[in-house]
């Protein structure tokens, strides 16, 4: 019974670099809120903690004194080690399975970021021309891609692991699209698949199949800018293909894209685009002031509802901007496109 019990248990052996002795962390299992659920105390550079760990589950260290100071990590069985860096993004994990992992990936995908990052500063510059723009984002656009193939065959390697199920419910789908989704978790142990968020997750990807790319979509009104009740499907028929527009006021990236969607609809409207905004605001003033300050001309349609918004539900959308390509009689022909991809598809569609 004893040796039963000492295998659920975990260690962790912690540096930490810029708090003094006495200096308080924290650890929380809620990565959202960041609520406590133990406290460490820093000695000599130092911290240790003992516990039982009933599950594999992600958790954090941090300090409130310094924000920048933190370190996702795996609670398991095992002796974990972390150290905590002054520099953000720096601190180290290891000592388990699942922390070795989630360190390697993190240091394959950190140089990436950092790559990323450093495009999108200067092409969302002063400094940066049109041409630079749009080399910029092709470049974003292929180190995505290579982030999210580490990403997938970092989750398939350990599809039969915590730490695959971890990646699995914990990356978003610009990361792990719908279909490779699925056919992970057709690869996992069928008991892990029947776990809640499993289930859930399945259920969702049923639904999102139904807007599909070559599904044909249903009808739905929503409230339009002057109060009235706008159907897509009467904008939908209006137009040889049409550009259904997920986005909102709020949202930033939504914004930088809009001169670029005035720019495709002035350059096609009068060769059968359309265009049809679907906005993801609760506040109608604040959607309305957003439309006339970016001169959107084409329709704009919202329930108010924020990331609730029934079509926002019914095409799966999680996150924005969000393009949903369709012809004139509704069927989806492109989901995602942004800037010149979806320049060059309504191009050869129109032809």
């Amino acid at each position: 019974m004893l040796a039963a019990c000492q295998s659920n248990t975990y260690t962790i052996t912690g540096e930490v670099e810029g708090l003094e002795n006495g200096d308080t962390l924290f650890i929380t299992d809620d990565l959202q809120a960041g609520i406590p659920t133990d406290t460490l105390i820093v000695k000599d550079g130092k911290f240790n903690f003992n516990g039982i760990a009933d599950s594999t589950y992600i958790a954090m260290v941090y300090s409130q004194k310094r924000n920048e100071i933190n370190a996702p990590f795996f609670v398991e069985p095992g002796n974990i080690t972390i150290k905590m860096s002054e520099t953000p993004g720096a601190s180290r994990v290891g000592g388990t399975s699942c922390n070795e992992q989630w360190q390697e990936l993190n240091d394959s995908v950190m140089t990436i970021g950092k790559e990323i990052n450093r495009i999108a500063e200067h092409i969302y510059g002063n400094t940066a021309d049109e041409m630079e723009q749009q080399k910029g984002m092709e470049q974003i656009e292929k180190l995505n891609k290579r982030f999210a193939d580490i990403v997938v065959k970092t989750t398939e390697k350990n599809i039969d692991n915590e730490f695959g199920y971890f990646l699995l419910t914990y990356y978003p789908e610009e990361l792990i699209d719908h279909e490779t989704r699925m056919r992970l978790i057709d690869k996992m142990p069928q008991q892990m698949q029947q776990r809640p968020a499993i289930q859930k997750m399945k259920a969702e990807l049923k639904q999102a199949a139904q807007s599909a790319e070559g599904m044909t979509i249903k009808d739905f009104r929503q409230q339009s800018l002057d109060g009235s009740q706008l159907s897509l499907m009467d904008e939908v028929a209006k137009n040889k293909v049409t550009v259904i527009d997920f986005w909102a006021s709020w949202c930033g990236p939504c914004r930088q894209e809009m001169p670029f969607m005035l720019e495709l609809y002035g350059k096609y409207k009068d060769k059968g685009l359309g265009i049809v905004g679907i906005s993801l605001d609760e506040d109608i003033d604040a959607w309305k002031a957003a439309t006339q300050q970016l001169n959107i001309p084409w329709p704009q349609m919202s329930d108010l509802k924020g990331w609730e918004n029934a079509a926002a539900q019914q095409f799966s959308v999680t996150s924005i901007p969000h393009t949903v390509v369709v012809d004139q009689q509704g069927k989806i022909l492109k989901r995602g496109l942004r800037g010149q991809h979806l320049e060059e598809f309504v191009s050869d569609v129109l032809q």
